[in-house]
């Protein structure tokens, strides 16, 4: 079997460390990357690869980057697939494919200045690079953010990437799994947010059309697609530990315990519901 996974940096695994080779790390003032031999225990300690064991995987790989919106989440699966030969007929009996969808606001430009070449770059509630060096687009997001990001659009948006998603997937004849990792806000971080009541107040905007949509994807194939208590990734981990969100989470992304009671939860619902 040949697991991809699909995601953000909640697939990709940012901010796990090794407490053993860096047992004084602090978060926000040292970098992951600066610390040898962590990139194994991150790679080994993601719910992605954790899930991969346990379905006896022969291979992995991870499309997930940080920062990823749900517009390059697609963008990249189906540059894969096709690099793959797996929409020119190749055998996907022995593919199975998880996507783990971000916040729905976040979008994807093509740069044309980032490092001197153009480049795909997302834009999300954060400072996009340093700065000095890049005021034109820390400007650009500033506007976009102020004036252009409204539910109205970016719930259309997701609606229809999983959808096409959806019907790329099953064209294909893959068998796969979605979830939703988290919604967000640009004006809320992690300790604030509340999945149940973000996506309640962003689907008051839903228009017709999408509400037909969003009745054609797969209640089972997504995740806890119309499960108010479970819902996400973030709300699963957190309802485990009775609300202590500092027992699953490193920083701002899940920690080693958050990443494996998701892949024992993702394990549980796959082969209960025959997804393998």
């Amino acid at each position: 079997m040949r697991l991809v996974g699909c995601g953000d940096s909640w697939c990709y695994g940012d901010e796990l460390h090794d407490p053993v080779i860096s047992p004084n790390f602090v978060f926000g003032k040292e970098s992951l990357n600066l610390i040898p031999g962590n990139i194994k225990y991150r790679v080994e300690n993601r719910y992605l690869n954790l899930f991969g064991k346990m379905i006896g995987a022969d291979e992995i790989v991870c499309l997930g980057f940080r920062s990823s919106s749900n517009d390059a989440i697609v963008r990249t699966l189906i540059d894969w697939l096709v690099t793959e030969g797996y929409t020119t007929g190749r055998d996907t009996s022995d593919l199975f494919i998880s996507i783990g969808w971000t916040s729905p606001e976040r979008r994807e430009f093509m740069y044309k200045k980032k490092w001197g070449s153009d480049n795909w770059i997302p834009i999300g509630p954060w400072p996009v690079g340093d700065p000095e060096k890049f005021q034109d687009l820390n400007q650009f997001q500033n506007l976009l953010i102020e004036n252009f990001w409204h539910p109205a659009e970016f719930m259309n948006r997701w609606i229809r990437q999983l959808w096409q998603t959806q019907l790329l997937l099953k064209n294909l004849n893959i068998k796969y799994a979605m979830h939703q990792a988290f919604y967000h806000h640009h004006h809320q971080m992690i300790r604030e947010w509340n999945d149940q009541k973000y996506l309640k107040n962003a689907k008051d905007v839903i228009i017709d059309s999408d509400k037909t949509i969003w009745s054609l994807i797969d209640p089972i194939r997504f995740m806890h697609k119309d499960d108010e208590h479970i819902g996400t990734f973030h709300h699963y981990i957190i309802g485990q530990v009775n609300g202590d969100k500092k027992s699953v989470f490193a920083e701002w992304h899940p920690n080693s315990l958050g990443h494996k009671l998701w892949a024992d939860h993702m394990y549980e619902y796959c082969t209960t519901n025959n997804l393998l």
